[in-house]
Parts: structure tokens; C-alpha cells; sequence
């Protein structure tokens, strides 16, 4: 009986083999490179619009409620603060801003209290109640403009001495500092003498006088300036700071907010005839009356906090009318934000 001969590959086979197999697996590959690439655009995106929605909506948070003088903006106000004029305790303006100009200067000239900004974008400080804070209820009316007011608060709530408050009812509305803090508990005496040092939350009075004697009823809220400005970041990436969102609250120190906010630029709308709406929208160093802004239009560049874009990035952006910026002919990723916002409580 014969044997069938063994019979294996040739070499022609096996390559053939190969040759399939590494197509195969080239296509394989590109597959999973082309899933990488765009996983990673998708992320890169997904952060840049991450970025541009925490920075609006913090800003927008502070300027809708920016300018509250109680339940009207038509009664009486008086601002017994030291200081009652400098930028962080201006109360009687509801918004204050700076243009970075044609000239490489600040109109007007930048306040103190605002550290290294970066040339080229604007800076604008709100007057607002910060959310979060305690809403407090006189329960006794005031003997005199000078007296010390008595409010019902919750058991939890207290300030710290020095705190700015305000005190408003429909008749009126007034700004000082809390010289002494009692605590009783569900209620608390606020003294408001004349002098005192600044405090790390507030300058002192000028004045005891409110101007008012409240009656029970009139609500006491802590009141504070946000200053929302753009500065180098403190963390270095490869060698470079990406400018980041910074953000004063009252007297306390700068806060770093979101990294990558490029380029901020911003118009008030300012109402010059009295009718609540707006006649003209202008940049700060136009503004002929603080008082009068009802509106703010911003607009923000986000760019990505490492320059990873494939691309070089050629185009131009136009923040507001009149401002644009660009090409930066490098590799970051960016985007851009434009938004407009009613300051409530100037318009009701």
C-alpha cells in the first residue's frame, strides 16, 4: 500500500498569506488611528466649549443681578462706605469698565486692587449680591438714622465685622459697613458707627447715618463688587502661562477661574434718556454715566491650554464690532463666545 506524500505551503502561499494579513491589519490600524485622532478633536472641542460655558455663565450670573437697590431703582440711596467712590465700593453704579485703548493705556487709569491683567482685554467690575450669602429681615424699626439695626436671620447665618451690607425697602436704600456683628442666635444687632480701620472684607463708614430709619420689614443683604478681568494663569504648562479668567470679590484676593480665556472685549448699552432702553452701546472709555448702563455685551476667545491642533490656526476672530484679533499662526485650538445680558435690576 502506498503512502500519500506529505504536502506542505509553498513560499508563494505563505506570502500571499502575509500580504493579506498585513492589509488586514494596516486597515485594522487605520481604523483605530483615525478613532484616536478623532476622539481626541472631539475632547479637545468638547473642553474649549466647556470653558466658554463656565465663563459666561459665571459673568452672567453677577451682571443680571448687578445694580440692586432693593424692590425699585428710583428710591433714595445714600453709601456711607469710606470710600464710597473708589471702584470696589461704588454701589451707586450698577457696572464700572475699563478700555484697554489705541495707545496702550487703561482709560480710565486701572485701580490698585487689579493685579497684572493682561493688555488687550477689557475689565469690567459688577456691583451685585453674591449668591449664596445671607438674606436677612429688620424686625424693629430704627429710633434713628444712626441706630443699630435688629434683624431675624437664620440661626446659621452670621457676618464678619466690616462686611458691606445693604438695607432697602421700597422708600429707600442705603450701603454701610457692619462694625459689630451680635449674633443672638435666629436674630442679630448690627452696629454701624462712623471710623473704623478696613477690615479684609470692607473699608469702614465715613458715617453712622443711613439716611433712613427703616421700618421692620426692610431687607439686609452682604453686597460686593465683582471684578472680572484676564491675567497669565499661575500654572505653567511647557513653558507657558495661558491666560486664564480672573475674578475680585469685594476686598479678598484675585481668584484664578478658567484656564484658556484668551481675549475679552465689552460694550455697555447705556440708556441717556431715561426710557429704559438703550440708546447706544459703547466701550468704557465712552461711557458718559455709569448709572445709566441697563446692558453689557461681551464677547470672549477660549483657546485650548496646550497648542495640540493639527493645524495651524489662520483665521481671524471678531469679539464685538470693530475688535477683532488674530491670525496667532500657531497650533492652539480656539473658540469664540458672544452673548448680551440685561442688568435686572436697572430696567424694573
Amino acid at each position: 500500500m502506498r503512502r500519500a506524500p506529505h504536502r506542505g505551503f509553498t513560499i508563494v502561499e505563505l506570502m500571499v498569506a502575509m500580504t493579506i494579513s498585513l492589509i488586514l491589519l494596516a486597515g485594522v490600524l487605520a481604523v483605530v488611528y483615525s478613532s484616536k485622532v478623532a476622539y481626541g478633536q472631539n475632547e479637545r472641542v468638547a473642553r474649549l466649549q466647556e470653558n466658554g460655558r463656565a465663563a459666561v455663565e459665571l459673568m452672567l450670573q453677577d451682571m443680571r443681578a448687578g445694580g440692586f437697590h432693593g424692590c425699585t431703582r428710583t428710591v433714595p440711596f445714600s453709601n456711607t462706605l469710606t470710600g464710597s467712590a473708589d471702584l470696589l465700593w461704588n454701589f451707586a453704579a450698577p457696572v464700572q469698565g475699563y478700555e484697554w485703548d489705541s495707545a496702550g493705556t487703561w482709560v480710565p487709569d486701572l485701580d490698585a486692587s487689579i493685579d497684572s491683567p493682561r493688555d488687550g482685554s477689557d475689565i469690567v467690575a459688577v456691583r451685585t449680591v453674591v449668591p449664596g450669602r445671607p438674606l436677612m429681615t429688620t424686625n424693629a424699626g430704627m429710633a434713628s438714622t444712626t441706630a443699630d439695626i435688629t434683624v431675624s436671620k437664620n440661626t446659621a447665618d452670621t457676618l464678619a465685622n466690616g462686611t458691606p451690607v445693604m438695607i432697602s425697602d421700597c422708600s429707600a436704600a442705603a450701603v454701610f459697613g457692619v462694625s459689630t456683628f451680635t449674633d443672638s442666635g435666629a436674630t442679630a444687632t448690627l452696629v454701624h458707627t462712623a471710623g473704623g480701620a478696613a477690615t479684609g472684607v470692607g473699608p469702614g463708614n465715613d458715617s453712622a447715618d443711613v439716611g433712613v430709619e427703616f421700618k421692620p420689614g426692610a431687607q439686609v443683604v452682604p453686597v460686593d463688587t465683582v471684578v472680572y478681568y484676564i491675567r497669565d494663569s499661575d500654572t505653567v504648562r511647557n513653558g507657558v502661562a495661558n491666560p486664564s479668567l480672573w475674578r475680585i470679590i469685594g476686598a479678598g484676593a484675585p481668584q484664578e477661574l478658567i484656564e484658556g480665556i484668551e481675549a475679552m472685549q465689552i460694550l455697555y448699552g447705556e440708556d441717556t434718556d431715561g426710557d429704559r432702553l438703550v440708546n447706544s452701546y459703547v466701550s468704557a472709555d465712552a461711557v458718559t454715566n455709569w448709572s445709566n448702563v441697563i446692558s453689557v455685551t461681551f464677547g470672549m476667545l477660549i483657546r485650548s491650554v496646550e497648542p495640540n491642533s493639527p493645524e495651524v490656526d489662520a483665521r481671524t476672530y471678531t469679539l464685538l464690532p470693530g475688535n477683532t484679533v488674530g491670525p496667532f499662526n500657531d497650533h492652539y485650538e480656539r473658540t469664540l463666545y458672544t452673548t448680551t445680558v440685561t442688568l435686572r435690576n436697572t430696567t424694573s
